[in-house]
Order: C-alpha cells, then structure tokens, then sequence
C-alpha cells in the first residue's frame, strides 16, 4: 500500500508534506494538486492511497506527519556515518582514526537497556573486559544478558566432553565473571567432538545491544585482542541488519548450542 511514497524523491515527499499541512491539499486531495508534486506517472496511485487513509480516519495533518517522516528517515538513512562506524585499533597512523575496541564495547553497554548478546571465540582474564557489563546488570535488573563462547577440545585432549565443559565452567566463574548475577552462556558442543572431521568452532565475534546496534570485529574478548592488536571491525545501526544476526543467534541457540550449567 505504501510503496508509492518510495517511489518519490526525498525532494517531493517534501513537498507533499508541505501541502498536506498547509497547501492545497489541506483541503482535500486533488488529482491537479498531486499531479504538480509527483508526476504524472504517480498521480493515480499516490492519490489511491491518500484517499484510503483519508477513509480511515487520518487527517491532513496527520498525513504530512506520516511523509515528512518518511522523509527524515531517508534522509537519516542515506548517511553511511549515522549506520555504520569503523573501529581500527592498532598503532596510530597519520590521517586515519583508531580506538580500542574495548572503549567501543563499553560505550555500546553503556547504551544497554534490555538485552546484551556477546559471541566470542577466546576470552582472557574477562574479568577487566566484563565488570562495566555486570556492573549494568545491577543497575538494569531487567537487562537480558546472554553469551556465546567457543568451548574448544584441545589437540590430544582426550577428556570427556563433560569434563572439558565442568573445567571451562570452572574457569569461567573464577577468571572471566566472578559476580553474580551470571549471565546465560552457551556452546556449540560439536565443538567437543573427539573427532577433526566434524569438530566446530565458533569462530564469530561481536557485540549485539538490544537488537539495534552490533560490533562485529576480529578482535577477541582478550585483553591484547582488545587493546594492543591490530584489529578491525565495525557497529553497525542499521536495526534490519541487526535483527538478523540477533535472529540467526538466536535460533542456533533454540536448535543447536546447549547451555553452560554453573556449579554451585
């Protein structure tokens, strides 16, 4: 119904806010007046659709509202700064900007209010990298917390998958988030298959906040990866964009990963 208004440029969507507000079309939608903003290949559709949402109730104001915004969302979305931000982290070079990506990962927590999802393939000494984190979660105690973590069966480690999962647990808990409360962890356990030809890895990295913002990065949850590496990633704002990576999580979660079980 509504794809006609992407058909218009961002100039004339302007435009018919304009009329729609104050114009000629506040008095009522004319064919003559919609033909003089969008052309006469548009005329019969957008008026179409006007008219439906003028049966529906909305009136002309309300109209220009909904254009204009349309509009501003192009307009916002046609800017690569306002979606996408690159994060470098490495020795300083002349003329190009780098951060840590740890600095990153804690302004993008600090903007946390429902939900964090971090998926990682190594973590070191994660009680630096992940105090600002449990720090939130007391102070939002709705915050939906979950991680994904790579639990790797080492060359030659002949151990029980069980065994390798108590002692990753272990460590977990006494390196990497000795706070309470624990967030949700999960596995790919085809990770642990004793054999090379079906063994896994989770090998992804990325930071995703709430289903809107993601920093997608090479940089594990490591203190060297986060601050001495050279490393690249980006965050990304686009929320389809997000969405999608938080929907694919999120199923291999459901289907695929089992949860990691702290000892008491």
């Amino acid at each position: 119904m509504f794809d006609v208004f992407h058909k218009l440029t961002t100039s004339s969507l302007r435009q018919l806010s304009d009329s729609l507000r104050d114009g000629e079309l506040a008095s009522g939608i004319t064919s003559h007046a919609i033909q003089q903003i969008a052309g006469a290949s548009l005329t019969e559709e957008l008026v179409k659709v006007l008219e439906n949402l003028s049966c529906l109730g909305w009136s002309s104001s309300q109209l220009s509202d909904f254009v204009k915004f349309i509009a501003d969302t192009r307009e916002q979305a046609s800017k690569p700064e306002s979606v996408f931000d690159l994060v470098l982290s490495g020795p300083d070079v002349q003329g190009i900007p780098t951060r840590d990506t740890a600095a990153v990962m804690h302004s993008l927590i600090e903007q946390a209010n429902e939900e964090v999802i971090l998926v990682g393939y190594a973590v070191h000494n994660g009680k630096k990298l992940f105090e600002r984190l449990a720090q939130r979660m007391e102070e939002q105690p709705k915050l939906n917390v979950w991680f994904c973590l790579n639990i790797q069966r080492q060359f030659r480690d002949t151990s029980l998958s069980s065994e390798i999962v108590r002692r990753f647990s272990t460590e977990f808990q006494e390196k990497h988030w000795p706070w309470s409360p624990k967030p949700q962890v999960f596995y790919d356990p085809r990770s642990l298959d004793d054999k090379g030809k079906t063994r896994t890895s989770l090998h992804a990295k990325c930071l995703i906040v709430d289903r809107e913002q993601a920093l997608i990065t090479s940089a594990n949850f490591t203190e060297a990866a986060q601050k001495r590496n050279i490393e690249a990633g980006v965050v990304v704002r686009y929320k389809p964009f997000v969405e999608r990576i938080t929907l694919y999580f999120d199923m291999m979660k459901q289907s695929i990963f089992k949860e990691l079980v702290f000892p008491n």
